[in-house]
């Protein structure tokens, strides 16, 4: 199995559609920030709170959901993928303070830094059979439709396991769809039927990306 990211140019349905999916984000940002300056960055190394601890303070009967009621406008898997990222950026910069890299620590973050929402395993439905060339639909929780520019259709057999709806910095939106399939690949030819006339070699450089026989 193999996962693959296929991203998309996608358009709101209408404005009010545009306005829920950015205040939306804006909420996951504000939930990553209290997570990130109240919980996580305060605590010692030795002693970070894990994500499961962050996640059951945003979800439990007393804790930040029914401090800021504002916050269940928002499908709660992105709620908790808004925590998963602290998780997932803290492992990047390990990642490469061990291979000898002068890192700094996680920031509060302003909109134009948290432009993305995270749908995982649910809350999303992706309609390609709208009888349209080129055009799909994803329709995602307490937001609503998008409309893809579906230039590239997803393997038949692939599993969804994350949608990702960003605005980018232009103001233009997109989809990303994370797909995981078993690829079709050729079957490798037998050494004795590979004829050299027929062939390439290709090596990869860094000053050039490509060599080729």
């Amino acid at each position: 199995m193999v996962e693959e990211t296929f991203k998309y140019a996608a358009t709101p349905e209408d404005a009010e559609i545009a306005t829920d999916a950015w205040d939306d984000i804006q909420t996951c940002r504000e939930v990553y920030n209290h997570a990130l300056t109240q919980e996580y960055r305060p605590r010692p190394d030795h002693d970070k709170p894990s994500y499961t601890e962050m996640q059951n303070k945003l979800t439990g009967v007393t804790g930040w959901k029914q401090r800021w009621s504002e916050w269940k406008n928002v499908y709660s898997k992105c709620l908790q993928m808004a925590i998963r990222r602290i998780k997932q950026s803290e492992s990047v910069l390990e990642s490469l303070q061990t291979r000898g890299y002068n890192v700094g620590r996680l920031k509060w973050k302003p909109p134009r830094e948290f432009r993305s929402i995270v749908y995982n395993q649910s809350g999303f439905d992706v309609d390609h059979n709208t009888d349209r060339t080129g055009h799909a639909i994803v329709n995602f929780s307490k937001i609503g439709d998008f409309h893809l520019n579906y230039h590239r259709p997803l393997p038949e057999d692939g599993d969804i396991t994350q949608v990702i709806l960003k605005k980018e910095k232009t103001g233009a939106w997109s989809v990303s769809i994370v797909v995981e399939y078993d690829p079709e690949y050729p079957d490798e030819p037998a050494v004795e039927d590979i004829d050299p006339a027929d062939t390439v070699g290709i090596d990869l450089g860094i000053t050039k990306f490509i060599h080729d026989s």
